[in-house]
């Protein structure tokens, strides 16, 4: 077998990886700018996971976490702000691993219903350009 051909070969794997890779990811153009406060009662409600599952089939989900004031951003990815134009469940969930002041492994309970995370009946539809939602959930803040 020539050279060209056993380096074709090699990298064939690697070429078919990196355009799997790029399939099905959102493009600049498919995502929108989300932001918005989650409120319990009209208080911020800090530390909370705030995701929007897209409805269609495929979709990548955009998530963020709401800081004191209970203000989140969502990023499609690391480097991509945003969400994927088009509806979405939404789920808001406190539950999740972190760390205390000692770097010790901590679980945070969930203090936010099923129907709003596991059981979400929250839908929201992202637009193309800036969307702002805001969320009123009906419970105490501790």
């Amino acid at each position: 077998m020539g050279l060209t051909r056993r380096l074709l070969w090699r990298s064939t794997p690697v070429l078919l990886l990196l355009t799997a890779v790029g399939c099905g990811a959102g493009t600049s153009e498919d995502l929108a700018s989300v932001a918005g406060r989650v409120t319990c009662g009209m208080k911020p409600l800090a530390g909370a996971v705030v995701e929007f599952q897209p409805l269609e089939r495929g979709g990548s989900p955009s998530s963020g976490t709401t800081d004191e004031n209970g203000d989140y951003e969502l990023m499609y990815s690391f480097d991509a702000p945003g969400a994927m134009v088009g509806d979405h469940v939404v789920r808001i969930r406190t539950a999740r691993t972190d760390f205390d002041d000692q770097g010790n492994e901590i679980q945070l309970e969930e203090r936010v219903p099923a129907e709003f995370n596991a059981r979400s009946t929250l839908r929201r539809t992202v637009e193309p350009g800036d969307n702002r939602f805001d969320f009123d959930l009906p419970l105490p803040v501790d």
